[in-house]
Order: C-alpha cells, then sequence, then structure tokens
C-alpha cells in the first residue's frame, strides 16, 4: 500500500506542461516528414504518396454548374467523351447503388422507395419524352447536380462515372 501511494506521489511534478513519465512517448511526440521528403514508413519510400483508392480528385468538380434550368441548357452542349467506351458491367453496379432504388430496374421510375409507398413522389421515368428528348449533357447535369427532388450525385461519382450513368440510361432507353 505505501508502495502504491509512493508511486503515485512520484508521478506528480511541479511542471503542469510536463505529463510526467511516459511509456509511450513515440505516440506522444512522433516524427513529422515533410511533403517530399523520403519516409521508411510507405512501401514507396516517399511522404507525398498520391490519393487514396477511390477517392474524387479535386479536379472532378470542374463543372461549375447549379441547379437552374438556365445551368442544365447550357450543359445541353457538353459532349459525352465516353460514349464510344461504354463498360456495361460497371455501369450497371453504378445504377444500381445509385439509381435502382428510386428509377427502378428499367428506368421506367418504379423503384422500390416508390413502389413501397415509403416516397410519395414518382421519380421520373428515363421512358418517359423529357427523358428521351434530353441530351447526354443534360442527363449529366442532372445526375450530378440533382433535378427536381432528386439530389446531387456529384460528390459521390467521378466524371467518368457520371458519363458512364448516362450511358447505361441511353442503354435502358435503346431496350425499350
Amino acid at each position: 500500500m505505501a508502495f502504491g501511494l509512493l508511486l503515485i506521489l512520484s508521478a506528480c511534478d511541479e511542471n503542469r506542461n510536463e505529463p510526467g513519465y511516459s511509456y509511450f512517448n513515440d505516440m506522444e511526440a512522433s516524427q513529422a516528414f515533410e511533403t517530399y521528403s523520403a519516409n521508411p514508413n510507405l512501401k514507396e519510400g516517399k511522404t507525398m504518396v498520391g490519393p487514396v483508392e477511390g477517392t474524387i480528385a479535386i479536379h472532378e468538380f470542374a463543372f461549375q454548374f447549379e441547379k437552374t434550368p438556365e445551368d442544365e441548357l447550357k450543359a445541353a452542349t457538353l459532349v459525352n467523351p465516353m460514349a464510344d467506351q461504354f463498360n456495361q458491367a460497371k455501369a450497371e453496379e453504378l445504377y444500381g447503388q445509385y439509381c435502382l432504388l428510386c428509377h427502378g430496374e428499367k428506368g421506367d421510375g418504379q423503384g422500390f422507395l416508390f413502389t413501397s409507398k415509403k416516397y410519395p413522389y414518382p421519380p421520373a421515368s428515363y421512358l418517359a419524352e423529357r427523358a428521351m428528348g434530353k441530351t447526354d449533357g443534360q442527363l449529366f447535369h442532372n445526375i450530378r447536380i440533382g433535378f427536381g427532388v432528386m439530389g446531387a450525385h456529384g460528390p459521390q461519382l467521378s466524371v467518368d462515372e457520371t458519363w458512364q450513368l448516362v450511358n447505361y440510361i441511353r442503354h435502358l432507353q435503346a431496350q425499350q
């Protein structure tokens, strides 16, 4: 008991800026590495290794559009750079993640949220004349910025992924 009391009291000192004895001082005062310096802790051997896989680079948000009809008209002039690079498997996966629940398997707006009555407003049908008449750029704008009550998916998708979704919507429209 006396030894325990002596141990506790020995941990106290007059300097309140010092924590006293530290068992894990390497965690308390870690070594900082400069941005472009050598770093033995990383497999590339350097500190600046690029973005983490799956992250979206800042330049992906280069489209300065807002959720307005005027900006949708401006987006109508965008040309789909991936029109000839349709990756159906990837696009279908993206559609399943971001669109299926609302727009349904066929893109007819009969997704689970609407058919289960969990959401009162019918989502847009890609098969409707209005959607068929949109350019790829307008669909791109609608996906990235949102349309009506649909929220923006731009922060979640890369530009290339958005174009793949546009291609998939065109694929669904062609099937009908």
